[in-house]
């Protein structure tokens, strides 16, 4: 029988990531590293197990019936080892503090108000700062330890950052009110063929702009482009002054804007994506619990 001590909570924590997500290329860009360190840790504890935990093939990764086990009981230690940390936290003095929060817009949107309810339930006398900041901001203040969790976009990956997707979305057009196709329910992205575009500037790095862009090409046109800008809600006022259409995450349906019509594209898939991140060597004892909280806030939206 193997050791014990010959398993490290690293190889828990891998482990768990892998069999929540039964994908090691998601479960590695969760967890911030790249895929080969992950399988090797996860062979690693499969020998110092002596059994193997994932069947895996060219295009599936399955738990076995160890891994089964191994998953339900190392949920339980993980739930106790949590609790017991908090209460040690709670005991040496730490009930009280600060944790900071930065996200991009869709946060306030949707999941955030539930999930810092539940928190402050929790925590009653944490301060909480809340922060609104671009991905790439997000993770320059992540990386100077200037905020203790981060709602970013991938793919944009940092060493040392753990990550947990919590959103998928997809796209609607955003149309001027006095458009043509506004008076349409039921829109097609080769009905926009002739309109004049509101794209993302190529320096913010959005990676579902690639995907629309794919789709426009798929129809048949290339988006005639008569303005870049850096944020969403730019799109929407540009396309309330009349400038033109744009192709933008479903969120935006939430701020309703004057003169502006929102229509779905539902052939786009749901490639707009939104994770959790926070420093795994964060010495903040809050991080995790305020990850926890958003976790079941997601749960309760259905997203």
């Amino acid at each position: 029988m193997q050791s014990l001590g010959a398993i490290e909570f690293r190889h828990l924590r891998y482990f768990m990531r892998v069999a929540q997500e039964l994908h090691f290329g998601r479960a590695a860009e969760m967890l911030g590293v790249s895929q080969a360190p992950l399988s090797q840790q996860i062979r690693q504890l499969e020998q110092r197990l002596g059994v193997r935990l994932f069947d895996r093939t060219t295009r599936s990764v399955t738990l076995t019936p160890a891994g089964r086990v191994l998953f339900e009981k190392a949920q339980q230690v993980l739930v106790s080892l949590e609790e017991g940390i908090r209460e040690t936290q709670a005991a040496g003095g730490l009930s009280s503090g600060r944790l900071r929060i930065a996200a991009v817009y869709v946060g306030l949107y949707n999941f955030m108000s539930k999930a810092m309810r539940e928190f402050s339930r929790r925590n009653p006398s944490v301060l909480i700062d809340m922060q609104i900041h671009t991905t790439e901001e997000q993770l320059a203040l992540l990386k100077d330890r200037k905020v203790d969790v981060a709602f970013v976009r991938p793919p944009r990956t940092a060493s040392g950052i753990a990550y947990r997707e919590i959103y998928r979305e997809g796209f609607v057009a955003v149309l001027p009110a006095e458009s043509h196709l506004a008076s349409r329910e039921n829109l097609e992205v080769e009905d926009l063929r002739d309109e004049n575009f509101i794209t993302y500037s190529s320096i913010v790095g959005v990676s579902y702009q690639d995907v629309v862009l794919q789709h426009c090409r798929k129809a048949g046109f290339v988006p005639k482009v008569v303005q870049e800008v850096s944020h969403t809600m730019t799109v929407v006022a540009m396309a309330s002054a009349g400038i033109g259409v744009g192709i933008v995450p479903a969120w935006v349906v939430m701020t309703p804007m004057e003169n502006v019509v929102y229509r779905e594209l539902p052939k786009l898939p749901k490639a707009v994506s939104l994770v959790v991140a926070w420093r795994e060597d964060s010495m903040n004892p809050f991080v995790r619990d305020f990850v926890k909280c958003t976790l079941a806030a997601v749960g309760e939206t259905g997203h």
